[in-house]
C-alpha cells in the first residue's frame, strides 16, 4: 500500500474505535458522526489504491458508497429499518459483481465456503426467519433476500482465494446476521457494538482485497 493509503486506513480504524466507544456508552450523536467517516475513509483509500483493474474498483467504491447510505440509514433515529437494510442489500450486489468481475474464482472454495455458511447458519437463521414472519410476508421476504445475498458475497469472497476477501467477506456477514438476531430476536452477545466492529473489520477486509 502507498503512503495515502496506509493514513486513510489508520483514520478509518481511529473513526471505527470512536463508534465503537459511542455505540457501547449509548452516545448517538458519536455515532452519527464516526460511522459514516469510517466508510468514507475506506472510500478514499480505495480510491488511492494503485488497482489493476479498474471496472473491480469501481464497483467497489460503489458497493462503500451504498453501505455508507444503509449506515446513515440504520443510525438515524427516525429512520425506517427497512431503508437501511436496502442499501446494505444493495451493496452486497456490488460486492458479488466486484468478487465475478474479479474472474479469479475457485470453485472448490465456493463449494466449501458455501457449506460451511450453511452450517454455521442452520444455528440461526430459522430464529430470525421466524422473527421476521411475525412481522409480515414483505419484511419475511425481504430478509430471505438480505440473507441470500450476504451468504453470496461471502462465499464468493472465500473463493478469491485471497485471505482479506474471505474474512472480510465472513465479518460482514456476521454483521448482518448479529443485526438481524438483534432486530428479530434478542439482544446478541455484544450488542450493536459488536454489529459496527464486524461491519467496520469486514469492509477493511473488503477494501484490502483491492490492494492484494
Amino acid at each position: 500500500m502507498n503512503t495515502a493509503t496506509t493514513i486513510l486506513f489508520v483514520l478509518a480504524g481511529i473513526a471505527a474505535v470512536i463508534d465503537w466507544w459511542g455505540v457501547a456508552h449509548e452516545r448517538i450523536s458519536v455515532e452519527f458522526i464516526s460511522k459514516p467517516l469510517v466508510i468514507i475513509a475506506l472510500i478514499g483509500a480505495a480510491l488511492s489504491i494503485d488497482a489493476t483493474d479498474g471496472i473491480v474498483r469501481g464497483l467497489l467504491i460503489a458497493a462503500l458508497g451504498a453501505a455508507l447510505v444503509g449506515d446513515v440509514g440504520l443510525a438515524t433515529p427516525d429512520a425506517r429499518f427497512e431503508a437501511g437494510v436496502f442499501a446494505l442489500m444493495v451493496a452486497h450486489v456490488l460486492y458479488i459483481a466486484a468478487f465475478l468481475e474479479s474472474g479469479t474464482l475457485d470453485l472448490g472454495l465456493e463449494i466449501t465456503a458455501g457449506l460451511l455458511i450453511v452450517g454455521v447458519g442452520l444455528g440461526a437463521v430459522p430464529q430470525i426467519l421466524a422473527g421476521a414472519r411475525a412481522q409480515g410476508p414483505v419484511v419475511h421476504g425481504g430478509v430471505m433476500v438480505f440473507g441470500l445475498l450476504g451468504a453470496t458475497m461471502a462465499t464468493l469472497g472465500a473463493a478469491t482465494a485471497e485471505p482479506t476477501a474471505a474474512i472480510g467477506g465472513a465479518l460482514f456477514l456476521a454483521s448482518d446476521a448479529l443485526l438481524a438476531w438483534n432486530r428479530f430476536v434478542g439482544p446478541a452477545p455484544g450488542g450493536r457494538a459488536l454489529v459496527h466492529a464486524t461491519d467496520h473489520l469486514g469492509q477493511m477486509g473488503l477494501v484490502l482485497w483491492l490492494a492484494a
